[in-house]
């Protein structure tokens, strides 16, 4: 392994920002691109110029039985004085290298590539795939785009690169977000019952729908569904009665459990307690949850490769966040183990860094799972 080479990668990633919103990454795809075919590896777009997704493939456009991906968008900065290092500097502090998508994720990004440079140059019988995907901060939505376009059809087996400090997860929780809108009548404030109050209407629509979970399947590495409300805009004046009001609910799915029956269950339950003719349950995303068998061949393979390399034997789990695992393994069939370098807490946080040591640990790991495909 080329230790510079990959520095440089993901230094010049995570110079080219790539923010999302707006989620423009043709910049950032570019770097990438220019990367990887000055190494002999040609590269096969799809999607939006703005946001495309990038296929790379050891053997000219081929698949085999393995996908490595991630994506290269990131969250934005937020506040820069909320940062001490420049979130475009990839300033490097005792072997932590810092900079917003370090570690979520064009570290692990980086580190891919550098594998499939390295896969290639051992000429491998067998093609290794990697792929970059847009607009996976927002849904998901360049994953979508791959997967529709059919270029991904006959992979059996995926590895995400997340942050997840090597440690082998097995699937995701689902998400479910969805609004919660709610009417009324408005009135002047000193003479409230002469309106109807949307923001009381709402909060008792919400007290509803979160008071009792519903109906899932118990699963040991899954977990429990959790609910959150995120947002609520109600009201112009605290002397109106309030004519409108919207909550946004964001839950977090297992076994047994799906948008569209979810959202089923909300309205019905509004429906009972007399709430509809004011109060609507409405979608607004959604994506399963996913789990992949701890005995397939690909979690076994993660685990052993992992041990191997680090000395550490992995425990299984699985993430309560979401990935493009949502969306390649449901719509395309692909298996997938979440194993990447650096930690998910400090992915969407100022400072966020990458352990550099951890970063080219996960090349061996990477390459090492591809060569056993190879064999």
């Amino acid at each position: 392994m080329d230790e510079s080479r990959v520095l440089t990668l993901v230094k010049e990633l995570v110079a080219t920002n790539s923010e999302n919103p707006q989620g423009i990454t043709e910049e950032v795809a570019t770097v990438l691109r220019d990367h990887m075919e000055s190494h002999g590896i040609a590269c096969t777009p799809v999607g939006l110029t703005e946001r495309p997704n990038l296929i790379f493939s050891s053997h000219d456009g081929q698949t085999g039985d393995i996908l490595m991906h991630g994506h290269i968008d990131t969250v934005p900065i937020g506040l820069p004085e909320s940062w001490s290092h420049d979130p475009f500097s990839s300033e490097i502090v005792d072997g932590l290298l810092y900079g917003r998508g370090s570690c979520d994720m064009k570290g692990p990004v980086a580190a891919l590539a550098e594998t499939l440079i390295l896969y290639t140059e051992e000429r491998h019988t067998k093609p290794l795939v990697v792929l970059a995907t847009s607009d996976e901060e927002t849904g998901c939505h360049g994953a979508e785009v791959v997967a529709k376009s059919g270029k991904l059809d006959g992979i059996k087996f995926g590895v995400c690169a997340e942050p997840t400090n090597l440690q082998v997860l097995v699937g995701e929780k689902g998400i479910f977000w969805s609004k919660i809108v709610a009417t009324g009548k408005s009135a002047h404030g000193s003479r409230p019952e002469e309106g109807l109050n949307a923001i009381q209407a709402c909060m008792d629509a919400i007290r509803l729908i979160t008071e009792e979970p519903f109906p899932f399947e118990a699963d040991e590495l899954l977990g429990t569904p959790t609910m959150n409300v995120g947002v609520i805009e109600g009201g112009m004046k605290v002397n109106i009665v309030p004519d409108t009001c919207e909550a946004q609910l964001d839950m977090r799915l297992v076994k047994g459990q799906d948008p569209d029956a979810l959202l089923k269950a909300m309205n019905a339950r509004l429906e009972s307690a007399g709430l509809s003719d004011r109060v609507q349950a409405e979608y607004i995303h959604g994506k399963p949850a996913v789990l992949t068998p701890v005995d397939s061949e690909i979690v076994t393979l993660a685990r052993t490769v992992v041990e191997r390399v680090t000395g550490k034997s992995p425990t299984l789990s699985t993430a309560t966040y979401g990935t493009d695992c949502s969306v390649l393994q449901p719509d395309v069939g692909i298996l997938n183990v979440i194993c990447g370098p650096g930690s998910i807490e400090q992915a969407h946080q100022p400072d966020e860094f990458i352990f550099l040591d951890e970063l080219y640990q996960s090349v061996d790991v990477y390459l090492e799972i591809a060569r056993n495909f190879s064999n």
